[in-house]
């Protein structure tokens, strides 16, 4: 399978793929619906790129406009791949490709503040991860990490895929905006609701909030 870039600047562009493609990367129409429907949320956002795979939708993003993009993969082979693709299509732009933990990141990279607090967000996790996103399994907890102040703006705008018969109901403190079910997947939309920083400072992370790791 070819995976290219489908608009913007780096058009035409192609991505690596690893080995053995183990990623799921939206399709060209899929990809082409979202991005109409968001357009004017692109232009200059600061984009977390979650379960970002190769890069497909952050590299989109970067290409149509958005000031910068954390990508966040965990998959060492997949990160290499990905880190390529950003090497070679977008070197000037304000990236980076982060090999982490997503069940206890904090999103928030060390020496990349220009690059959030994140207005857009794609939260892409493997199909068969969808049920934790419950609110108090690893991926629910996940969210409510990304709500926080030094993390996302208060307007910040996430895209959720899940499988098709997958339910999600929400997750405090964010709401869900619409729904959007496409092929074999449902994409939610989600809006950040406000929220109150209860951390003990802000340099100092409360107790429980997981360590930064080096990008």
């Amino acid at each position: 399978m070819t995976l290219r870039i489908i608009g913007g600047e780096f058009r035409r562009r192609i991505l690596r793929i690893p080995h053995g493609n183990t990623t799921r990367p939206y399709t060209d129409r899929i990809r082409q619906i979202v991005f109409d429907r968001i357009a004017p949320l692109v232009p200059d956002a600061r984009v977390a790129d979650i379960f970002s795979g190769v890069g497909t939708m952050g590299m989109e993003s970067l290409s149509r406009g958005a000031k910068s993009c954390v990508f966040i993969e965990g998959d060492p082979a997949i990160h290499k791949s990905l880190t390529e693709n950003v090497t070679a299509i977008a070197p000037e732009k304000q990236t980076v490709c982060w090999k982490t933990n997503i069940h206890r990141t904090s999103f928030c990279p060390k020496g990349a503040d220009g690059c959030f607090p994140y207005t857009l967000l794609f939260f892409d996790p493997p199909y068969d991860q969808c049920p934790l996103l419950a609110p108090h399994d690893v991926l629910g907890k996940a969210l409510v990490r990304l709500a926080k102040p030094r993390t996302t703006s208060d307007d910040a705008t996430m895209i959720l895929r899940t499988p098709e018969h997958f339910e999600f109901s929400g997750s405090a403190p964010w709401k869900i905006d619409d729904c959007w079910r496409k092929s074999t997947m449902n994409l939610w939309i989600l809006k950040k609701l406000p929220v109150v920083d209860e951390s003990s400072g802000p340099d100092e992370p409360a107790a429980a909030q997981p360590q930064d790791d080096a990008p």
